[in-house]
């Protein structure tokens, strides 16, 4: 992790996760260059790389498919990783890629790739977050500007899908409000 010499720009970085203590910002509908990272303890901000190891050959891929979503979503690893689940779409099908990057390490891993159903084939698939072990994703039908969205959850430990919901939405809506788990100790309202 390298501290950022400049401020972020949390406008093209609008989509974010907290870890542990930490809050990770991707860039909301591409592959960025870096993580950007806020640190809750010393309330300093830092990057990842993200263009390294695996993350090379799934930003090519990613390129291919011209899809507008939210490619990438960050999970509380084990002990000492970082961890992202990266959505590709390849020939109408979508894959979630599970990746980690190690402590001693500067190249992400591919650790897994997870096939989602082929019933959606057509659709418009975005990751939402993570969260207590959870990966959120939805998805609705192209082509069609207000739709029934399908929410789903993934548990990291045993990828298993589940479908959580099904709501109505603008589906690629970036001023709609987004979940969000997890808030650190430092964050959280006090509690007897």
């Amino acid at each position: 992790m390298v501290e950022s010499p400049v401020l972020p720009s949390l406008d093209q970085m609008s989509c974010f996760v907290c870890v542990g203590r930490r809050f990770y910002w991707t860039e909301p509908y591409t592959w960025g260059d870096h993580l950007m990272v806020l640190d809750t303890c010393t309330m300093r901000f830092s990057t990842v790389d993200l263009l390294t190891g695996y993350h090379q050959e799934l930003r090519d891929l990613y390129n291919e498919s011209s899809d507008p979503r939210r490619p990438n979503s960050v999970v509380a690893g084990r002990e000492g990783t970082l961890e992202m689940f990266s959505l590709v779409r390849q020939d109408g099908y979508f894959a979630l890629y599970h990746t980690s990057l190690q402590n001693n390490s500067q190249e992400w891993e591919l650790e897994k790739v997870i096939s989602l159903p082929g019933q959606y084939r057509d659709y418009s698939i975005s990751t939402v977050g993570a969260a207590e072990g959870f990966l959120f994703f939805q998805g609705a039908p192209k082509g069609i500007r207000v739709e029934n969205v399908d929410c789903y959850s993934m548990s990291v430990r045993t990828y298993e899908i589940t479908k959580v919901c099904t709501r109505m939405e603008q589906f690629l809506n970036r001023k709609r409000a987004l979940p969000c788990f997890s808030f650190p100790p430092l964050l959280l309202e006090p509690t007897i």
